[in-house]
């Protein structure tokens, strides 16, 4: 009897030792087959969204991975970025705003030298530039925005939606080509005393007329021709076939539901606060004042006036998804290998620019794998002559970024 309740005891004691055991070695295989963490140190705080991946899921290859982070801390490139920034202020080599993000946070963003030169009023971050033709991707969207409503087909030409332009190929240029470059309308270059006749105020109809005298540079459809033109007859579109202003369309489909503030067409007679003036550098190292331009010239290609920090927030607008849908989201960001740095290095980017128009420059480079944004805005042209490209400027950062080598500030002393 002893026996028998003895072993009878010693299997409940058994199980009693071994079925906390067994919980314990279940407990740890179910850990285990859990995907290990990236173990990715000290990762900004992602104050944003997470982005729709079906917005970029065709940009972005499935089999890609992120690339991971330079094995140096945020504090040290924001230190190295910061350096290169002061040695072109104190080469006054640059006159504009930097902003630099990354992972859904602002890590760097600095204003050098002045808005305006007379007075002496330096610039800051809430500083306003012209961006060029940075102004293209808001025509771009709107255009596909009422595309996507069936307002507008990108196989429509510009007879079906323009019937007083009366230039070559009316019955064949489609929106889709005027988007994509490919309409063989003239960009400026064509135009004979350009820096006089720009001057002036231009109402639609009178630019349609300007606009309509130029002989096609090539079959529509068949070359990719930078047309600046072409954008401005999107511009006239878009208006015509929505029965809005360009600046009204602006506010409500693109400035509001990015929660943009600074970001609108510019009227040249108005008087618009913490607007910078454009400035010219001459070979005699003197600033003067860029030659004068009426907005009115531009319409469409070139108006607008932002910041850096509502440029962002418009990159971020776009890539999400939150103002096309995801197949126009892919159209437009349509990224590429470029160079970054002195060149040796190739990342995966859209960029915009290099911009140009009277008395300032632009560029943005979205480094979309990463979750990496650059902005540069300027209000000093030289005409390539000493001072550095906003390229140069932009892609640089972006080397101190993804830890590479860049080139070190320097005077442009060619043509």
């Amino acid at each position: 009897m002893f026996s028998q309740r003895s072993s009878g005891f010693e299997l409940i004691l058994i199980f009693q030792i071994l079925i906390p055991l067994l919980l314990v070695v279940i407990s740890v295989v179910g850990c285990t087959a859990q995907p290990p963490s990236v173990g990715v140190t000290a990762t900004p705080t992602i104050t944003k969204p997470v982005p729709d991946m079906r917005v970029t899921e065709t940009v972005i290859p499935p089999t890609e991975t992120l690339t991971p982070l330079p094995p140096i801390t945020l504090d040290t490139r924001v230190a190295e970025i910061e350096a290169l920034m002061t040695e072109y202020e104190g080469m006054n080599l640059f006159s504009g705003t930097v902003l630099v993000a990354e992972r859904g946070e602002v890590i760097y963003e600095k204003a050098i030298g002045y808005a305006n030169r007379e007075w002496s009023i330096p610039n800051a971050l809430d500083t306003r530039f012209r961006i060029a033709s940075l102004s293209k991707q808001f025509t771009k969207v709107l255009v596909l925005q009422l595309v996507e409503e069936g307002k507008l087909s990108l196989d429509g030409t510009i007879a079906l939606y323009l019937p007083d332009y009366t230039g070559p190929g009316a019955d064949q240029i489609t929106i889709d080509f005027l988007l994509t470059h490919r309409s063989g309308i003239v960009g400026e270059s064509a135009v004979q005393d350009l820096e006089r006749i720009e001057r002036d105020y231009y109402t639609h109809e009178e630019m349609l007329e300007l606009i309509s005298g130029f002989d096609l540079l090539s079959e529509p459809g068949t070359q990719w021709t930078y047309s600046n033109f072409g954008y401005y007859l999107l511009g006239v579109i878009i208006e015509r076939v929505s029965s809005r202003t360009y600046a009204e369309l602006m506010q409500e489909r693109i400035c509001g539901p990015s929660g943009l503030t600074d970001t609108f067409p510019e009227v040249t007679s108005d008087i618009i606060e913490r607007r910078a003036s454009g400035y010219w550098f001459t070979k005699d190292h003197e600033f003067i004042h860029d030659s004068p331009l009426d907005m009115s010239f531009v319409f469409g290609y070139g108006h607008l006036i932002s910041t850096v920090r509502d440029l962002y927030l418009f990159d971020i607008a776009l890539r999400e998804g939150k103002l096309l849908n995801s197949a126009h989201t892919n159209a437009i960001y349509t990224a590429e290998f470029r160079p970054i740095g002195d060149g040796t290095c190739e990342v995966y980017v859209v960029e915009d620019g290099p911009a140009s128009v009277n008395g300032f420059r632009a560029s943005s480079h979205s480094y979309i794998r990463e979750d990496r944004f650059v902005v540069i805005l300027e209000n000093v042209r030289s005409g390539g002559y000493y001072l550095p490209g906003v390229f140069e400027i932009g892609r640089n950062i972006a080397a101190i970024l993804y830890g590479c080598p860049y080139q070190q500030p320097a005077p442009h002393l060619g043509d």
